[in-house]
């Protein structure tokens, strides 16, 4: 078990945790910057940034050979599903997505869609109103 959870001090990313024996391995993934980082019991074992849909981490721990996939099933949502390897047999795999609220692309497209009005209406209402107060 892990002593201290490092992903803790990660906020805005894809958080997945594995269990292999008494070892914790704790995946994190940035929505922002595409970093990546792979740490058993709190040690960084891989860390790289990936901007594609699909990467992979390949590391050593006791003996053994160990490897993450991360696969981006659906862009709209941030549906991000990884997989967790040791010795080649898939142990485990899980998925997350950005917005937890929303699971299928329409309500994704239904959301986006309110955000650009809103957006939108809010630009509009603050330029009429410098307008207003400022005049020509």
């Amino acid at each position: 078990m892990m002593k201290n959870d490092i992903l803790n001090i990660k906020k805005l990313g894809y958080k997945f945790y594995f269990q292999d024996g008494d070892n914790q391995i704790a995946c994190f993934g940035s929505y922002f910057t595409g970093k990546e980082e792979i740490y058993v019991n709190d040690d960084l074992v891989s860390s790289k940034r990936s901007v594609g849909r699909k990467s992979t981490h390949t590391f050593e721990f006791n003996e053994h050979n160990y490897q993450v996939k991360y696969h981006m099933l659906n862009i709209i949502t941030g549906k991000l599903e990884c997989t967790f390897f040791k010795n080649n047999e898939q142990i485990k795999q899980q998925e997350q997505t950005v917005l937890p609220f929303i699971k299928d692309p329409k309500r994704a497209v239904l959301f986006f869609s309110a955000c650009v009005l809103a957006g939108y209406l809010g630009g509009y209402s603050t330029f009429a109103l410098i307008d207003l107060v400022v005049g020509k």
